[in-house]
């Protein structure tokens, strides 16, 4: 295991964000371990299960390119588990946030790679 671990979680983490920033959103399942789940706020309430219905799921959106930000995000690590949690800001043009999510990432070290088993996203909602 790397000695960085925390510098790798969200590097990994990072890249499945480019990706779906892009307009790839199947392209943020590129971790996903053979157990994944999956839920969010958009069209997944019931737990989706297994990398091939969360890429199906993912592939069903449409996401156009944008810029984003993570903020504060914080990895928890425990033995060969990590826990991400951190806020997504979609951006638009002019660098206003146009979206703001929360997220839970959480990733297992097996075969010397980290693999994401589940993730969970949710709206911020104004109050």
């Amino acid at each position: 295991m790397s000695p960085d671990v925390v510098a790798d979680i969200l590097a990994l983490e990072c890249a499945g964000l480019d990706r779906w920033s892009a307009g790839d959103p199947v392209g943020y399942a590129h971790s996903a371990a053979p157990d994944v789940t999956y839920f969010d706020d958009i069209g997944a309430a019931i737990r989706i299960e297994g990398p091939e219905a969360w890429r199906a799921y993912l592939g069903s959106l449409e996401i156009p390119p944008h810029e984003y930000e993570v903020v504060d995000p914080r990895v928890q690590v425990y033995n060969d588990m990590g826990i991400l949690t951190f806020h997504y800001h979609g951006l638009g043009p002019d660098g206003e946030v146009l979206s703001r999510w929360k997220a839970t990432s959480v990733y297992r070290h097996e075969a010397d790679e980290w693999h994401t088993v589940h993730a969970h996203w949710s709206l911020i909602k104004d109050e």
